[in-house]
């Protein structure tokens, strides 16, 4: 496992103080170091402590901190609203989107992707984008681990974005053939968007099969 010198020393800290306060002073009692006041500004920066009061720190409970990060990583679902460059929600949040939240499948506990159409020659841009917003991304079939909320960037020459409301998301039709491509987990989001929409899906798959 690989743990940085900052996730050891707030293992520490805990083990020191738990939940009490502590001086800058104490810190340093504790542990010996000629930047003390560098070391609390940056643990409080990243996350592992907050400050109580006037040279006074407290340490922030392991539960907490690790709601925290999921918390902000799952508050990174807005980013896109500052981004400049062409997409369209596509794949499972385009169905999410166009059964108006009916319909939400393709994640698990532990894994939230958000699958975004993209243009090819914007690729390079993306990636620069959300490394510098520390947010986690990944191209379509890329073979590596993911979790959290994730970014599935689908790099395409050219595509057609609609917009739902003020969503940007892919047509209504290419929406209703990837459920018609994976039919059996989209069954139910085929029956509200045919309901919805006066498609006539349903009617005309019964009809071939009879």
């Amino acid at each position: 496992m690989i743990m940085n010198k900052y996730l050891k020393l707030y293992g520490w800290l805990w083990e020191t103080f738990k939940d009490k306060k502590f001086s800058l002073r104490e810190f340093k009692t504790v542990f010996p170091s000629p930047q003390h006041k560098k070391i609390i500004f940056d643990l409080v920066k990243l996350g592992y402590v907050e400050r109580t009061g006037r040279g006074e720190c407290k340490v922030i409970e392991p539960k907490k901190f690790v709601e925290k990060i999921v918390e902000k990583n799952l508050k990174q679902k807005d980013i896109l609203e500052k981004a400049d460059k062409r997409y369209a929600f596509c794949n499972n949040d385009a169905v999410t989107i166009w059964t108006d939240g009916y319909y939400w499948t393709g994640f698990t506990r532990g894994f939230k992707p958000v699958h975004i159409e993209v243009l090819e020659k914007d690729l390079k841009w993306w990636e620069d984008f959300f490394k510098k917003k520390g947010v986690e991304y990944a191209l379509e079939g890329e073979n590596r681990t993911l979790f959290g909320l994730t970014y599935i960037l689908h790099p395409r020459k050219d595509f057609k974005v609609e917009e739902k409301g003020d969503i940007r998301v892919a047509p209504l039709k290419e929406t209703v053939e990837f459920c018609m491509k994976n039919r059996l987990p989209y069954e139910p989001a085929l029956e509200y968007l045919d309901e919805h929409y006066g498609l006539g899906i349903i009617e005309r798959h019964e009809h071939i099969n009879h």
